[in-house]
């Protein structure tokens, strides 16, 4: 059994990751490392080839894609460290069109190939949190970066259908555009500790990291770390306030805005009467969600640095 299980999404950042696969190779070959290559081939495909590498024994799973890449191979390597009893290492070479998790990691850039077979020869680990997400008769999946629900997701939604541009930030201000058409807003309730929100909401991220949406750095001071959850809560917001709002969220400098509040917390539920879309980092899990938890689990995974 290989050392190194590499689960590459030859589909993400719209082929970009497929097209890098030689040069991936050749790095990993010079470096002398011992892999075996996984390729993913439908949603959840990465989930099932991390959970299988780690029972056959593999020591370090690397995600090679996008966030939603990146979420499903953490989520099957979790399952496969809880089954077996193991602690295989997660590691990330991000090659996605977002790759906004790992904008709360130092050192660490998207399409940079050359750092992540480093990190892949150094070998160091550092154990950082996942949080929980529970949706009421649909399921559970661990967030790496953060989970949106309402606008956001909406967005995350209306984002996959774009065909044109292949990527960057436009699609991105497109899917805004598309769910500002698409997008009714409902009363949500939001428990956390001792207290209840209760009103109409666009959105609630609650993040892991610190940047979602391709750049929108929604939780700047989130860290990976230190067993919390950061939460954006905002208000709804008409039109002209939501294009006025998106290059001050763009740079993180909305934390003071009379419609948005931010809270630190380890764990938080939101019910909402009308079936609400719930994002994954990035990825769309439910459009009919109504009842949501999210609880942080601190340390459960080692990520390679």
């Amino acid at each position: 059994m290989a050392s190194i299980s590499i689960v590459l999404n030859p589909w993400a950042g719209r082929g970009k990751a497929g097209q890098r696969r030689a040069a991936l190779q050749q790095a990993l070959d010079a470096a002398g490392l011992e892999y075996e290559m996984l390729l993913t081939n439908a949603r959840g495909h990465a989930t099932e080839l991390a959970r299988d590498a780690v029972r056959r024994g593999s020591q370090t799973v690397v995600a090679i894609g996008g966030d939603g890449t990146l979420n499903e191979t953490v989520n099957g390597l979790v399952q496969g460290n809880q089954e077996t009893g193991r602690n295989a290492a997660f590691a990330v070479i991000p090659l996605g069109t977002g790759s906004d998790f790992v904008k709360v990691l130092e050192d660490v850039e998207a399409d940079d190939i050359a750092g992540g077979i480093r990190r892949l020869v150094n070998q160091r680990r550092r154990a950082i949190d996942l949080g929980l997400v529970d949706i009421a008769g649909q399921g559970t999946r661990y967030l790496l970066n953060a989970v949106g629900v309402g606008f956001d997701a909406q967005a995350a939604a209306e984002a996959l259908k774009i065909k044109w541009p292949k990527g960057g930030i436009m699609v991105y201000y497109l899917a805004i555009a598309r769910a500002l058409m698409n997008y009714k807003a409902f009363p949500m309730r939001i428990s956390f500790g001792d207290e209840v929100v209760e009103r109409r909401m666009m959105f609630a991220t609650i993040a892991n990291g610190r940047c979602q949406g391709a750049g929108f750095w929604m939780t700047p001071n989130a860290h990976i770390d230190d067993g919390q959850l950061d939460v954006c809560m905002v208000d709804m917001l008409n039109i002209i306030k939501v294009l006025q709002y998106i290059p001050i969220i763009q740079k993180g400098q909305h934390l003071n805005l009379p419609e948005v509040r931010i809270e630190r917390i380890p764990n938080i539920h939101i019910s909402c009467d009308n079936d609400l879309p719930v994002a994954v980092d990035g990825e769309v899990i439910s459009v009919t969600a109504r009842s949501i938890t999210v609880t942080a689990h601190a340390g459960i995974v080692d990520l390679l640095h």
